[in-house]
């Protein structure tokens, strides 16, 4: 630690060598604060603020300061030990929010809630300097302005709120004058990776009834884009504007394909949602990495400046709302058995399993549970297991340290199961969980404790956890491909959601989907549309139905969707091929498939899928002498459900 003379000895000589044409970034600070600021080194001159001024830089911060507080203590956690305390400053310079440091003797006495610590009043320091470059800034000791602060550390970084301005900086500091300098730039890389956290915190809360898609660029900061369901860009990051090289005039008149090749065949952006994992920007050679997630709720007003921006552009369609859970009961008598029991033991520490065929909407009515509980106020996380490679799941859900293995990110990963904490984790395709990973998940259920690779710490996490398959479990665990007590620990409540085909309200189901898709439009279906709709199968259950009426809203002519509008895909063709439960097979498989042709209009709609169902599957068994194989095999459909269909029906294997 230098003395006061020699401190004030080596800023002199170094601003009067370099006047005026030194780039790096200590003696341009050191030179402002000579020049610009007249400040003297060896004086310090610190401000505090009072109660009623510090209210006002409250106000200034226009965010919600307790979510930058739990991220703080969060921090904390990445570098215990080393005797940092962590802070949040507004885009003024002032400390609005602290965490200290468990060891007092490190604690920097003049980083405390209401102190100042603009270039202009501190000096060179954390704070003020990257906020006047807008830019991370490591401060080591004698780096600082004022000889009185030579002996602390500072790493600082700014974050910026929706809007592309800076909101505030995240500063970790140490009174510590022996710290080296390599711990120090650890500590560094802490704070850019909290600063950038917090930016996309406040982007998803600010933008939560919008489509967001974040993209792997080769940058530190966030780079994501809220669409709406048009695809329009509602806004974008800071780095996602400068990175695509978008201006104010750009938010809310472009879409995305302006920034990235088209996709074929124009998927709805909830089947994105699920598929979409790259995308190629215009005029480049290669892919980037993506990722698309649906709006978080609609309930919610932004605390943080969403509203004014998005005021500001040309009246962008909100994204799909959430579901509630009468509108997931509908008035079908099974659903909203399945939601009391559903609604009861929520929150009560036992998990829940939800089965049911592919798109019967699962998800949905997870997010409902989460946003009509207690813990509507913490996150709702989604992961797909089957749509991530068997490799990355361990250290997509537990999340790794940095340099964990070869190609993970400096930053690290906390994983999805941290991300969820004191809110819901949603399971998805659970039965395709890898069989060792199902061990780890085990452990973390009874102990409701993570371990990211490469780290030896144990962080404890409050998490719902709600898991879904359409594959039937009970096969799987006697098969060995699902953990028996797996099962049973997710088995806290275990519903089936019927099938949209077996549903008592679908044309209520029907109704209420209409008023989402068609938004501000006056469309209706005629009567022979209503029919065809009534006595269709449905594989695809809600989302194809979703699919057809979106689709129908926009073909359709004088506000009226006629037959022709549906583009309806027959589940029975009548000559290639047959298609059970809509899972299709050839006709090379002996079946005839006169036999299998309903007579739609002629019964029921619910019946009249049952009764489809159950000649193709009596057909199969007397064409195969009743071996189950080849009957599973012709008819494509999986072991699960060839005897579900069979105890439904009242079969035997010999298909009587």
């Amino acid at each position: 630690m230098l003395g006061t003379d020699d401190h004030f000895r080596l800023i002199e000589t170094a601003v009067l060598s370099n006047s005026g044409k030194s780039s790096e970034w200590r003696t341009a600070s050191w030179e402002r604060c000579l020049k610009d600021y007249k400040l003297d080194p060896s004086r310090a001159q610190l401000v505090d603020l009072s109660r009623r001024e510090l209210r006002e830089e409250l106000d200034i911060f226009d965010a919600d300061v307790a979510l930058a507080t739990r991220e703080l203590e969060s921090t904390l956690m990445m570098i215990e030990g080393g005797g940092y305390s962590a802070h949040i400053a507004n885009r003024n310079g002032v400390i609005i929010s602290e965490r200290r440091s468990r060891d007092a003797g490190f604690y920097c006495s003049t980083d405390r809630i209401g102190a100042v610590w603009s270039e202009e009043v501190g000096g060179t320091n954390g704070i003020g300097t990257a906020l006047k470059n807008l830019s991370p800034t490591a401060v080591y000791l004698s780096d600082h302005f004022y000889a009185d602060l030579t002996g602390q550390a500072c790493a600082s970084a700014p974050f910026f709120g929706p809007d592309g301005q800076v909101l505030g900086v995240v500063n970790l500091s140490t009174y510590n004058p022996g710290v080296p300098q390599l711990a120090h730039r650890v500590v560094f890389g802490v704070a850019q990776i909290t600063a950038d956290r917090l930016e996309t915190a406040y982007f998803r809360n600010a933008f939560r009834k919008f489509y967001t898609l974040s993209v792997a660029a080769d940058q530190r900061s966030t780079v994501i884009f809220a669409i709406d369901t048009d695809f329009r860009i509602v806004s974008a990051t800071r780095n996602a504007r400068s990175l695509f090289k978008l201006d104010d005039s750009a938010i809310g008149s472009r879409t995305l394909w302006a920034i990235f090749e088209k996709i074929r065949g124009n998927p709805a952006l909830d089947y994105l949602c699920d598929s979409l994992n790259e995308l190629r920007p215009l005029g480049s050679g290669k892919v980037v990495e993506v990722t698309l997630r649906r709006p978080l709720s609609v309930a919610s007003t932004p605390s943080i400046v969403g509203a004014a921006i998005a005021s500001k552009v040309a009246k962008p369609k909100l994204g799909k709302k959430v579901t509630t859970l009468a509108e997931c009961a509908g008035n079908d008598r099974n659903m909203k058995r399945n939601i009391d029991v559903l609604k009861k033991v929520f929150g009560s520490g036992l998990h829940m399993l939800l089965l049911g065929e592919t798109g019967v909407g699962k998800d949905t009515l997870a997010r409902a549970l989460h946003y009509e509980s207690e813990r509507a106020a913490g996150p709702f996380v989604a992961f797909n297991c089957s749509a991530v490679p068997e490799t990355l799941i361990d250290s997509e859900l537990f999340g790794y340290s940095a340099g964990a293995f070869t190609g993970a990110s400096k930053e690290g990963n906390v994983g999805r199961i941290v991300e969820a904490d004191k809110g819901t984790l949603f399971l998805d395709e659970i039965g395709d969980m890898p069989i060792q990973l199902q061990t780890r998940l085990l452990r973390f259920l009874e102990t409701q404790e993570v371990m990211p690779l490469g780290s030896g710490r144990v962080r404890t996490v409050d998490v719902q956890v709600v898991a879904a398959t359409h594959q039937d479990l009970n096969s799987k665990v006697a098969s060995g491909a699902f953990r028996q007590d797996l099962f049973y620990r997710l088995a806290g409540a275990i519903v089936t959601l019927p099938a949209l085909r077996e549903r008592e309200d679908l044309q209520t189901i029907i109704a209420n989907l209409m008023s989402q898709v068609s938004e501000d439009c006056e469309v209706k279906i005629s009567d022979e549309a209503m029919r065809l709709l009534l006595a269709h199968s449905w594989p695809g259950n809600i989302r194809e139905l979703r699919n057809v009426l979106t689709r129908a809203v926009k073909l359709a002519s004088s506000g009226v969707i006629q037959p022709e509008d549906l583009m309806l895909v027959q589940s029975i063709p009548a000559r290639s091929e047959v298609v059970f439960t809509g899972v299709k097979s050839n006709q090379a498989s002996g079946l005839d498939p006169a036999a299998t042709q309903r007579s739609a209009p002629a019964m029921p709609r619910r019946i009249a899928a049952a009764e489809a169902d159950k000649e193709a599957l009596v057909a199969a068994m007397k064409t195969y002498g009743g071996d189950p194989v080849a009957c599973m095999q012709a008819l494509g459909i999986s072991r699960a459900t060839f005897y579900r269909k069979l105890k439904q029906f009242g079969l035997t294997s010999a298909g009587r």
